[in-house]
């Protein structure tokens, strides 16, 4: 299987839009739970209009 690279691309001319309520999302909500060095810590993101949520992350310390 070939290797194909993934261009990140920083723009600050573009808005993301929610995929839900489909308004500009100029801040996105977080809230997380665990303290993140004993324990793993996890992180939901969420739309500040409709608060549907938008992805999660999770970090571990072993």
């Amino acid at each position: 299987m070939a290797q194909t690279k993934i261009i990140v691309t920083e723009r600050e001319d573009e808005t993301p839009i929610c995929p839900y309520c489909e308004k500009e999302l100029a801040e996105v909500y977080t809230r997380s739970k665990g303290l993140g060095w004993l324990e793993g810590k996890n992180a939901i993101c969420f739309c500040p209009h409709c608060k549907k949520v938008l992805g999660f992350g999770q970090s571990r310390m072993m």
